[in-house]
């Protein structure tokens, strides 16, 4: 287990501070991108595609291939957080929506399942009400900062909620320095890891805990990657018969306060695209309340893409990165949910 002594000092060590707003993270699809798209679109559609079937030869952006690159390269190489603008949401059904997100994600990566019911496009919206367990993505209470199963999360807005729903991002790199240089006492826990409870989306015959740990922080190859979903730690230790040690409560309860305290929150508005770096990015959302009209209920499409070219990362960490095994007749729900009021780090 290697452990990073020195800090970080790359695009990617940022502090919510050094944004004057969203516009500073913000790509801008050009009017010649957004004809394009919409050209392609229409024709996926009169080919008779739809979303199961939609792959990246069918949705070939030549005009807006450098804007994507770029996209990637910040999210690669940068700062690994970026939102693309333009998109007028009004002007399509969430059907031909889910399709222009779907094949703008083809230029980034591989999408894959997200939850036990095989998503191809999670759909992130408070189902709370047929499903009173529903997974963090599916309910409107608060997600603390964690890290998702892939290698690049994204977010489309389709519609906003009546209040609250405010996204939050925090640079991993930074927290990991402010650890380095005011508490490294809490590294060792953290680069230990600990085991994961699986939540109902074990396949069968695996093991509702994982048998080995898995580490918040790893670096390998010179680069510092994060894994990190407290309920799951939590919920291993409580049904695991292991408790957390009072080192290892005090070290997670310090990285949420720092990535708090270096957050960058925003309201994503309607026909945004936000995508961030899964391993250098942890993200959250405040609790939101709904319109009464469920046609204008808050509504976001989710992609999770994985990449072959991403970056070199711990195995333990490799092995959990391509996303949720589809399980028939499961629903992304788990009963045994702790706290009150608080979805604690259950992924998003």
């Amino acid at each position: 287990m290697e452990i990073l002594k020195q800090p970080i000092r790359h695009p990617s060590a940022w502090k919510g501070s050094d944004f004057r707003s969203k516009d500073d993270i913000t790509l801008h699809f050009e009017a010649e991108h957004l004809e394009e798209i919409d050209r392609t679109l229409k024709a996926a559609v009169q080919a008779g595609l739809r979303l199961e079937t939609l792959e990246r030869q069918h949705f070939e952006l030549p005009r807006t291939a450098a804007l994507l690159q770029a996209t990637r390269d910040e999210l690669r190489l940068g700062r690994g957080i970026v939102i693309l603008r333009g998109i007028d949401a009004s002007r399509y059904s969430v059907p031909e929506l889910e399709m222009i997100y779907w094949g703008i994600g083809t230029h980034l990566g591989v999408g894959v399942s997200q939850s036990v019911l095989g998503d191809r496009l999670g759909h992130v919206q408070d189902k709370t009400a047929t499903d009173p367990h529903a997974r963090a993505y599916r309910n409107k209470q608060e997600l603390t900062p964690h890290t998702d199963t892939s290698d690049i999360v994204g977010l489309m807005c389709v519609r906003t909620a009546r209040e609250g729903g405010i996204s939050i991002a925090s640079s991993v790199a930074a927290v990991h320095n402010a650890l380095l240089a005011q508490f490294p006492e809490y590294l060792e826990p953290l680069y230990e890891g600990f085991p994961y409870h699986r939540r109902g989306e074990n396949l069968p015959g695996e093991a509702a805990i994982t048998p080995h740990r898995i580490p918040v922080f790893s670096y390998v190859e010179g680069q510092l990657s994060c894994r990190y979903t407290r309920s799951y730690i939590e919920t291993a230790a409580r049904e695991g018969g292991a408790p957390l040690s009072q080192l290892q409560v005090d070290a997670l309860n310090c990285l949420e306060r720092l990535t708090y305290e270096f957050a960058f929150e925003f309201q994503l508005d309607p026909g945004e695209i936000y995508l961030l770096n899964n391993y250098t990015v942890l993200h959250a959302r405040t609790a939101f309340e709904n319109w009464p009209e469920p046609e204008k209920a808050r509504l976001l499409l989710r992609l999770w893409l994985t990449a072959d070219d991403w970056r070199p990362l711990d195995p333990r960490i490799n092995a959990t990165r391509s996303g949720i095994a589809a399980q028939e007749g499961k629903l992304p729900s788990f009963e045994r949910s702790f706290g009150s009021g608080r979805i604690a780090t259950q992924r998003s």
